[in-house]
């Protein structure tokens, strides 16, 4: 009997102390569909509530309590004012469902609609485009969004073309929900447009008719927001800025001139840099560089690099004289000295080039014409020990669209050259190459990316022979077929040695995935070859890796397996990829 009187109070405690039961809950809407059903969907409490997982069972009878409300406010914005909603909730032990049987019942129409504009603005083309464009009609069924979307859309079009005194004498929404009808009464003032004045440009170092001639703020301009922005990031390209701040002053604009001041901060006028790294092509590397930002009050600068590794070694010079009102316009001299292994064995190519360029940008468009000299000396296995002198004129073009530029997840890159040579006008041999090369990257859900690559090469010889190993093409390596060696890839000899080829083709598509942090992993297959027809044959390699985000990049590290060819087991690649 003690043990029985001593056993009730202890299981009493352990009963009130043992949390209820929880609930699992599944919510179903029928009888509306498209975006009226998503509105509903994204408004719903008790639906976001159960994809969070949520089990708490007073919580789900509260929010089903306010679920009719909830789907009547989402249905507003459609023009639904008046809907049915049958709403049922069942529940049986854990399990639990929230039904919601919907009837839009008939849509609100708009009756009248008035958009006026007034002031010195009033047939300004951007904004009769928004009245235009608005969607607002009588007879129309009464959209939320489309009034919303013009009123917002009026405001922004006045600000940005200079209207800064705009506003609104009257926004109103008038909704008879049991007439089924909605009045709209938007009117906007647009007062008088205001235009840019003095513009201050302050910094040091340069002379100063060089540094406004980026600006694209003129006095006497109509004021646009969208120009100061503008006029921040050319400046800042330019490269010889720290920092940008561009501010206008509307409290001191005397007769609608608004003045700008622009405040820089310089950089160093010289830059050194070291690097030490290691990728699979190059092996062991070494880099020195100096860079003279300011050499003349003009912007004029010079480029200098020493680069050392196990197959290419180099030594150049690239002097700029800025041209034209965008940065990367210039005129350029360079001169460069190239020492490197090629294909197999014993060969190597010794290049020693001189080259002008001119650089301008078209549109969106970057282009380059130049015209290099240079004198080839190389070891082939087909040419053995020669030596050619070439005189290339040519041009390069590159666009891209790329959301960011050290770590894209969409847009695009595409380079294209076009170079030859004419034999006796201080060349060798005849020839015209062409060359392409296009990348695309796509989101893949919150973390990850698509990365796709396709690159061709085409040459035209007489004697392909004659081509110095500059001019020939090769596949293989951490840029090009990941499994197979450097430059390993192409048309042989009778011993078997790799001589390059005149087409190229190469593709790549790799799909990268962000798992904890700065760190992800990657999986990829690769095909390319070189030959001496337009269709060579390709080689594929497949692998994986792993993706570390740095800041000036995105380090990798893989692991590739050739499906082709002599070459087997799994090859390590390295390198950093930027932007794509």
């Amino acid at each position: 009997m003690t043990n029985l009187r001593r056993a009730v109070p202890l299981a009493l405690l352990l009963l009130a102390a043992t949390p209820p039961a929880l609930a699992d809950l599944e919510v179903t809407v029928a009888g509306v569909e498209g975006a009226e059903r998503d509105n509903i969907e994204a408004r719903l409490s008790i639906l976001n509530y159960a994809n969070e997982d949520g089990d708490d069972e007073a919580e789900i009878r509260r929010l089903h309590r306010r679920a009719e409300a909830d789907i009547r406010g989402a249905l507003e914005a459609y023009g639904y004012y008046g809907p049915t909603v049958r709403a049922r909730l069942t529940g049986k032990g854990r399990n639990w469902v929230a039904a919601y049987a919907v009837a839009t019942g008939e849509p609100t129409l708009l009756g009248t609609v008035t958009i006026e504009l007034t002031g010195a603005g009033q047939k300004f083309p951007a904004l009769t485009q928004v009245v235009g464009e608005s969607g607002l009609h009588s007879g129309r069924r009464l959209l939320h969004t489309a009034y919303d979307r013009t009123k917002n859309a009026l405001g922004r079009a006045a600000f940005d073309n200079g209207f800064l005194d705009a506003r609104f004498t009257a926004h109103v929404l008038r909704v008879d929900a049991e007439a089924r009808r909605a009045d709209v009464e938007l009117r906007l003032e647009t007062g008088l447009r205001y235009y840019f004045g003095e513009v201050d440009v302050q910094q040091e170092g340069l002379d100063p008719e060089f540094v406004r001639r980026y600006v694209p703020i003129k006095p006497g301009d109509p004021f646009e927001p969208a120009k100061l922005v503008q006029a921040q990031f050319v400046l800042t390209d330019l490269g010889y800025f720290g920092s940008v701040e561009v501010q206008p002053h509307r409290e001191r604009a005397v007769e609608r001139r608004v003045p700008v001041t622009i405040t820089t901060t310089p950089r160093a006028p010289r830059r050194y840099d070291v690097t030490v790294g290691y990728g699979t092509d190059t092996g062991a590397r070494m880099g020195l560089g100096a860079e003279f930002r300011r050499l003349t009050q003009s912007g004029h600068r010079l480029r200098t690099d020493l680069r050392v590794s196990e197959i290419k070694n180099s030594i150049g010079a690239d002097y700029r004289i800025p041209l034209g009102t965008q940065a990367g316009e210039n005129l350029g001299i360079a001169t460069a000295y190239t020492d490197e292994k090629i294909a197999e064995g014993d060969g190597f190519s010794r290049i020693y080039d001189i080259a002008v360029s001119l650089s301008r940008t078209p549109g969106e468009w970057q282009r380059q014409v130049y015209l290099k000299h240079r004198y080839e000396q190389s070891l082939t296995p087909d040419a053995g020990l020669d030596s050619t002198k070439l005189l290339l004129p040519g041009v390069t073009l590159i666009r891209g669209e790329l959301d960011d530029a050290i770590h894209a997840r969409l847009g695009w890159s595409l380079f294209t050259d076009l170079h030859g040579g004419y034999e006796g006008v201080l060349s060798d041999v005849t020839f015209a190459q062409g060359r392409g090369l296009l990348r695309g990257v796509l989101p893949l859900g919150e973390r990850g990316r698509l990365l796709m690559r396709g690159e061709f090469g085409v040459t035209q010889v007489e004697n392909f022979s004659t081509l110095p190993p500059s001019q020939r093409f090769y596949a293989g390596g951490d840029q090009s077929v990941r499994g197979y060696s450097y430059q390993s890839l192409g048309p042989t000899d009778a011993d078997g040695k790799v001589i390059g080829g005149a087409y190229l083709s190469t593709y790549s598509i790799e799909a990268e995935l962000r798992i904890w942090g700065n760190w992800g992993a990657a999986v990829f297959a690769d095909a390319g070859g070189v030959g001496e027809d337009a269709s060579p044959h390709l080689s594929l390699g497949v692998g994986a890796g792993v993706r570390y985000r740095a800041p000036v990049g995105t380090l990798q590290v893989d692991l590739a397996h050739p499906l082709d060819g002599d070459e087997g087991g799994v090859r390590p690649h390295i390198g950093i990829r930027v932007g794509l």
